[in-house]
């Protein structure tokens, strides 16, 4: 099979050379290796644990259900909460952090929930059907979140904290 290709009346086109063709694929490799940079940094801002990202999602899923704005996830929230589950998974104890540790200056809200729970279904649910838990979630001053969700002595201990 043949395939014709119409050009365009003008002057016509020169073929690719040897030179251009290398160019182009060093253009592709430099496009390629951007690419790959931006995707170190957007990993950069992920949770720490699958628990944990697991986590982010189900509150998020909890807001957009109710017609509210997800939230971002915000790197330095991720540390601070990461950290206390660790924590908290340390002492076998449940507790608040201070709150305004490690959570920097770019709010004029946070708020936080603690849990523990058999696995992260669970510990949304307890949050969900707690009023106190789930007026955190679903506040409308909130537009970044950072969850912390480590596994140990078959418990998760789940961190959220958020600001606005």
């Amino acid at each position: 099979m043949q395939l014709l290709r119409h050009l365009p009346s003008g002057p016509a086109q020169p073929r690719p050379t040897h030179r251009s063709t290398a160019r182009q694929a060093a253009t592709v490799r430099r496009s390629f290796a951007v690419a790959l940079l931006g995707l170190a940094l957007v990993a950069g801002a992920c949770t720490r644990t699958p628990e944990a990202q697991q986590s982010f999602d189900l509150l998020n899923s909890e807001r957009t259900a109710r017609g509210l704005r997800a939230v971002q996830l915000d790197p330095q929230l991720v540390t601070k909460a990461h950290d206390w589950a660790v924590q908290m998974s340390r002492t076998g104890r449940v507790s608040h952090s201070r709150l305004t540790d490690g959570a920097g200056d770019n709010w004029t809200v946070l708020a936080e929930n603690v849990g523990q729970a058999p696995n992260v279904t669970e510990a949304n649910r307890l949050f969900m059907n707690s009023s106190v838990h789930r007026s955190v979630i679903l506040d409308r001053r909130m537009t970044r979140a950072g969850t912390g969700a480590v596994v140990a002595g078959g418990r998760v201990w789940v961190v959220q904290v958020f600001a606005g």
